[in-house]
Protein backbone atom coordinates (compact mmCIF):
# COMPACT_ATOMS: atom_id res chain seq x y z
CA UNK A 1 0.00 0.00 0.00
CA UNK A 2 2.37 2.83 -1.12
CA UNK A 3 2.14 6.54 -1.02
CA UNK A 4 5.04 7.41 -2.31
CA UNK A 5 8.09 6.15 -4.51
CA UNK A 6 10.76 4.65 -2.21
CA UNK A 7 14.24 5.02 -3.91
CA UNK A 8 14.72 4.24 -7.52
CA UNK A 9 18.41 5.04 -8.41
CA UNK A 10 19.00 1.60 -8.93
CA UNK A 11 17.01 -1.22 -10.26
CA UNK A 12 18.41 -4.38 -9.91
CA UNK A 13 17.29 -7.19 -11.93
CA UNK A 14 15.51 -9.92 -9.83
CA UNK A 15 16.25 -13.71 -8.88
CA UNK A 16 13.63 -16.13 -9.25
CA UNK A 17 12.85 -19.43 -7.54
CA UNK A 18 9.26 -21.96 -7.83
CA UNK A 19 7.41 -22.21 -4.51
CA UNK A 20 4.59 -25.17 -5.06
CA UNK A 21 4.56 -24.46 -8.59
CA UNK A 22 4.24 -20.61 -8.64
CA UNK A 23 7.12 -18.75 -10.05
CA UNK A 24 8.40 -15.86 -7.41
CA UNK A 25 10.89 -12.98 -7.97
CA UNK A 26 12.93 -11.52 -5.21
CA UNK A 27 15.75 -9.04 -5.18
CA UNK A 28 19.31 -10.70 -4.50
CA UNK A 29 22.10 -8.15 -3.23
CA UNK A 30 25.63 -8.35 -1.84
CA UNK A 31 27.20 -10.86 0.48
CA UNK A 32 27.57 -11.55 4.38
CA UNK A 33 24.72 -11.49 7.23
CA UNK A 34 21.40 -12.47 5.43
CA UNK A 35 18.63 -9.85 5.61
CA UNK A 36 15.26 -10.65 4.39
CA UNK A 37 13.05 -7.80 4.19
CA UNK A 38 9.05 -8.72 3.44
CA UNK A 39 6.77 -5.66 2.22
CA UNK A 40 3.04 -4.38 3.02
CA UNK A 41 0.07 -5.27 0.82
CA UNK A 42 -0.29 -3.51 -2.38
CA UNK A 43 3.19 -3.02 -2.78
CA UNK A 44 6.54 -4.68 -3.73
CA UNK A 45 10.61 -5.44 -2.72
CA UNK A 46 11.47 -1.48 -4.15
CA UNK A 47 9.26 -0.68 -0.62
CA UNK A 48 12.60 -1.80 1.26
CA UNK A 49 15.24 0.15 -1.47
CA UNK A 50 16.67 2.54 0.86
CA UNK A 51 16.70 0.81 3.82
CA UNK A 52 18.54 -2.12 2.32
CA UNK A 53 21.16 1.08 1.15
CA UNK A 54 21.09 1.91 4.73
CA UNK A 55 22.50 -1.60 5.54
CA UNK A 56 25.42 -0.93 3.38
CA UNK A 57 27.98 -3.74 2.86
CA UNK A 58 28.41 -6.70 5.24
CA UNK A 59 24.49 -7.63 5.21
CA UNK A 60 23.24 -10.17 1.96
CA UNK A 61 19.60 -8.73 1.85
CA UNK A 62 16.79 -10.72 0.02
CA UNK A 63 13.53 -8.76 -0.89
CA UNK A 64 10.50 -10.94 -2.14
CA UNK A 65 7.81 -9.71 -4.38
CA UNK A 66 4.84 -11.68 -2.37
CA UNK A 67 2.21 -13.87 -4.58
CA UNK A 68 0.04 -11.22 -6.57
CA UNK A 69 2.95 -8.35 -6.52
CA UNK A 70 5.09 -6.98 -8.59
CA UNK A 71 6.82 -9.41 -10.70
CA UNK A 72 5.04 -12.63 -8.80
CA UNK A 73 2.35 -14.50 -9.98
CA UNK A 74 -0.59 -13.88 -9.58
CA UNK A 75 -3.13 -15.98 -6.93
CA UNK A 76 -5.04 -18.28 -9.14
CA UNK A 77 -8.64 -16.79 -9.50
CA UNK A 78 -11.10 -19.76 -8.06
CA UNK A 79 -8.72 -21.42 -6.48
CA UNK A 80 -9.33 -20.78 -2.42
CA UNK A 81 -6.72 -18.94 -0.64
CA UNK A 82 -4.17 -20.46 1.16
CA UNK A 83 -3.47 -18.48 3.89
CA UNK A 84 0.38 -19.87 4.74
CA UNK A 85 1.25 -19.21 0.99
CA UNK A 86 3.61 -15.93 1.73
CA UNK A 87 4.94 -17.66 4.96
CA UNK A 88 5.94 -20.87 2.88
CA UNK A 89 7.56 -18.58 0.47
CA UNK A 90 9.34 -16.47 2.57
CA UNK A 91 10.66 -19.68 4.47
CA UNK A 92 11.95 -20.71 1.05
CA UNK A 93 14.27 -17.71 1.30
CA UNK A 94 15.48 -18.46 4.90
CA UNK A 95 16.19 -21.97 3.80
CA UNK A 96 17.96 -20.44 0.07
CA UNK A 97 20.00 -18.15 2.63
CA UNK A 98 21.45 -20.69 4.13
CA UNK A 99 22.30 -19.29 7.68
CA UNK A 100 20.58 -17.78 10.13
CA UNK A 101 18.67 -14.26 9.04
CA UNK A 102 17.60 -11.10 10.06
CA UNK A 103 13.75 -10.57 9.47
CA UNK A 104 12.27 -7.49 8.90
CA UNK A 105 8.30 -6.55 8.19
CA UNK A 106 5.91 -4.11 7.31
CA UNK A 107 2.23 -4.45 8.12
CA UNK A 108 1.24 -7.70 6.53
CA UNK A 109 4.63 -8.27 5.51
CA UNK A 110 5.33 -7.97 9.31
CA UNK A 111 2.20 -10.54 10.32
CA UNK A 112 3.93 -13.11 7.77
CA UNK A 113 7.55 -12.77 9.21
CA UNK A 114 6.25 -13.07 13.02
CA UNK A 115 4.75 -16.40 11.56
CA UNK A 116 8.30 -17.59 9.95
CA UNK A 117 9.94 -16.24 12.96
CA UNK A 118 7.67 -18.55 14.90
CA UNK A 119 7.89 -21.97 13.10
CA UNK A 120 11.55 -21.36 12.16
CA UNK A 121 13.15 -21.03 15.34
CA UNK A 122 17.08 -21.32 15.28
CA UNK A 123 17.43 -20.12 11.71
CA UNK A 124 15.98 -16.46 12.65
CA UNK A 125 18.93 -14.03 14.05
CA UNK A 126 16.43 -11.08 15.24
CA UNK A 127 13.29 -9.77 13.93
CA UNK A 128 11.96 -6.42 13.07
CA UNK A 129 8.33 -6.02 12.51
CA UNK A 130 6.86 -2.50 11.46
CA UNK A 131 2.89 -2.26 12.64
CA UNK A 132 2.41 -6.20 11.89
CA UNK A 133 -1.34 -6.27 10.95
CA UNK A 134 -1.68 -9.30 13.47
CA UNK A 135 -4.71 -8.57 14.32
CA UNK A 136 -6.38 -12.09 15.58
CA UNK A 137 -4.54 -11.27 18.85
CA UNK A 138 -6.46 -8.52 19.83
CA UNK A 139 -9.17 -10.95 20.45
CA UNK A 140 -7.89 -13.16 22.60
CA UNK A 141 -6.58 -10.16 24.60
CA UNK A 142 -9.78 -8.76 24.84
CA UNK A 143 -9.02 -5.77 23.24
CA UNK A 144 -12.64 -6.02 21.69
CA UNK A 145 -13.06 -1.99 20.35
CA UNK A 146 -10.33 -2.36 18.29
CA UNK A 147 -11.02 -6.10 16.98
CA UNK A 148 -14.46 -4.80 16.06
CA UNK A 149 -12.98 -1.96 14.63
CA UNK A 150 -10.91 -4.01 12.05
CA UNK A 151 -12.93 -6.56 11.55
CA UNK A 152 -15.56 -4.45 10.38
CA UNK A 153 -12.78 -2.81 7.77
CA UNK A 154 -12.05 -6.09 6.88
CA UNK A 155 -15.86 -7.21 6.34
CA UNK A 156 -16.06 -4.35 4.18
CA UNK A 157 -13.48 -5.00 1.83
CA UNK A 158 -14.29 -8.46 1.12
CA UNK A 159 -18.13 -7.67 0.81
CA UNK A 160 -17.02 -5.15 -2.34
CA UNK A 161 -14.56 -7.44 -4.03
CA UNK A 162 -16.91 -10.18 -3.82
CA UNK A 163 -19.65 -7.99 -5.83
CA UNK A 164 -16.79 -6.79 -8.13
CA UNK A 165 -16.94 -3.39 -6.78
CA UNK A 166 -12.84 -3.43 -6.56
CA UNK A 167 -12.23 0.07 -6.61
CA UNK A 168 -14.90 0.39 -3.64
CA UNK A 169 -12.92 -2.24 -2.02
CA UNK A 170 -9.38 -0.48 -2.45
CA UNK A 171 -11.09 2.97 -1.03
CA UNK A 172 -12.07 1.86 1.84
CA UNK A 173 -8.31 -0.45 2.47
CA UNK A 174 -6.61 2.51 1.75
CA UNK A 175 -8.57 5.13 3.62
CA UNK A 176 -8.63 3.56 6.21
CA UNK A 177 -4.85 3.75 6.53
CA UNK A 178 -4.00 6.72 5.21
CA UNK A 179 -6.97 8.52 5.29
CA UNK A 180 -9.85 9.95 2.84
CA UNK A 181 -7.91 12.94 1.46
CA UNK A 182 -4.52 11.75 0.61
CA UNK A 183 -6.27 8.28 -1.20
CA UNK A 184 -8.77 10.95 -2.97
CA UNK A 185 -5.31 12.83 -4.47
CA UNK A 186 -2.95 9.67 -4.85
CA UNK A 187 -2.04 9.68 -8.36
CA UNK A 188 -4.15 7.71 -11.40
CA UNK A 189 -1.55 5.29 -12.38
CA UNK A 190 -0.90 4.72 -8.64
CA UNK A 191 -4.35 3.88 -8.15
CA UNK A 192 -5.20 1.47 -10.74
CA UNK A 193 -2.30 -0.47 -9.10
CA UNK A 194 -3.90 -0.75 -5.92
CA UNK A 195 -7.29 -1.71 -7.25
CA UNK A 196 -5.28 -4.32 -9.41
CA UNK A 197 -4.08 -5.84 -6.34
CA UNK A 198 -6.86 -5.27 -3.95
CA UNK A 199 -8.66 -8.90 -3.94
CA UNK A 200 -5.55 -10.41 -2.83
CA UNK A 201 -5.44 -7.64 -0.55
CA UNK A 202 -9.40 -9.25 0.82
CA UNK A 203 -7.74 -12.39 0.87
CA UNK A 204 -5.21 -10.65 3.32
CA UNK A 205 -7.60 -9.18 5.32
CA UNK A 206 -9.40 -12.55 5.45
CA UNK A 207 -6.72 -13.84 7.87
CA UNK A 208 -7.46 -11.52 10.59
CA UNK A 209 -10.27 -13.71 11.57
CA UNK A 210 -9.74 -16.87 10.16
CA UNK A 211 -6.15 -17.27 12.00
CA UNK A 212 -6.50 -19.26 15.13
CA UNK A 213 -2.89 -19.26 16.20
CA UNK A 214 -2.85 -18.96 19.91
CA UNK A 215 -0.86 -16.19 21.57
CA UNK A 216 0.61 -17.90 24.28
CA UNK A 217 2.52 -19.78 20.79
CA UNK A 218 4.72 -16.79 20.32
CA UNK A 219 6.26 -16.82 23.33
CA UNK A 220 8.03 -19.33 21.35
CA UNK A 221 10.12 -16.40 19.65
CA UNK A 222 13.65 -16.19 21.43
CA UNK A 223 14.75 -13.61 18.95
CA UNK A 224 15.38 -10.90 19.82
CA UNK A 225 12.44 -8.84 18.46
CA UNK A 226 11.72 -5.26 17.78
CA UNK A 227 8.23 -3.64 17.20
CA UNK A 228 8.14 -0.34 15.52
CA UNK A 229 4.82 2.02 15.39
CA UNK A 230 3.83 5.28 14.14
CA UNK A 231 2.93 7.88 16.72
CA UNK A 232 0.06 8.40 14.70
CA UNK A 233 -1.46 5.69 13.32
CA UNK A 234 -4.10 3.97 13.94
CA UNK A 235 -5.27 2.39 17.29
CA UNK A 236 -5.37 -0.96 16.08
CA UNK A 237 -2.41 -1.19 14.68
CA UNK A 238 -0.61 0.06 17.92
CA UNK A 239 -3.09 -2.19 19.83
CA UNK A 240 -1.76 -5.02 17.92
CA UNK A 241 2.45 -4.06 19.04
CA UNK A 242 0.93 -3.39 22.81
CA UNK A 243 -0.11 -7.58 22.78
CA UNK A 244 2.52 -8.38 20.95
CA UNK A 245 5.41 -6.70 23.10
CA UNK A 246 3.40 -8.22 26.07
CA UNK A 247 3.28 -11.76 24.87
CA UNK A 248 6.77 -12.32 23.23
CA UNK A 249 9.69 -12.99 25.76
CA UNK A 250 12.48 -10.45 24.13
CA UNK A 251 10.60 -7.64 22.88
CA UNK A 252 10.63 -4.04 22.87
CA UNK A 253 8.97 -1.14 21.08
CA UNK A 254 10.40 1.80 19.15
CA UNK A 255 7.59 4.61 18.46
CA UNK A 256 8.83 7.40 15.12
CA UNK A 257 6.98 10.53 15.73
CA UNK A 258 4.71 12.23 13.40
CA UNK A 259 4.27 8.41 11.76
CA UNK A 260 1.54 6.78 10.67
CA UNK A 261 1.08 3.18 9.50
CA UNK A 262 2.79 3.75 6.28
CA UNK A 263 5.75 4.95 8.11
CA UNK A 264 8.61 3.16 5.76
CA UNK A 265 6.93 5.61 2.89
CA UNK A 266 6.44 8.56 5.06
CA UNK A 267 8.96 8.39 7.35
CA UNK A 268 11.90 6.09 5.31
CA UNK A 269 14.92 7.39 6.99
CA UNK A 270 14.05 7.13 10.76
CA UNK A 271 12.52 3.86 10.18
CA UNK A 272 15.26 2.70 8.11
CA UNK A 273 17.69 3.69 11.13
CA UNK A 274 15.57 1.66 13.72
CA UNK A 275 15.96 -1.56 11.24
CA UNK A 276 19.43 -0.73 10.80
CA UNK A 277 20.31 -0.41 14.73
CA UNK A 278 17.99 -3.40 15.82
CA UNK A 279 19.98 -6.01 12.85
CA UNK A 280 23.68 -4.77 13.89
CA UNK A 281 22.66 -4.83 17.20
CA UNK A 282 19.83 -7.18 18.31
CA UNK A 283 19.57 -5.74 21.33
CA UNK A 284 17.80 -2.97 22.89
Amino acid sequence: MPTRSPDTRTRPSLAAMDVDGRNIRYLDNGIGEPVILVHCSSATHREWLGTIQALGEGYRTLAPDLIGYGKSDLWPDGVAFNPNADVELVRALVDRAGAPVHLVGHSYGGAIALEVARVAGDAIRTVTLIEPVTFHVLREAGRDVEWKEVRGIAESVRSRVDRGDLAGAAGIYMSYWIGRIRWWLMPRRQKASIVRTVTKVAHEFGMIGGTTIALDAYRAIASPVRLIAGSRTRATARAAVDVLSAALPNAHVRVVEGAGHMSPFTHADAVSALVVEHVTRGER
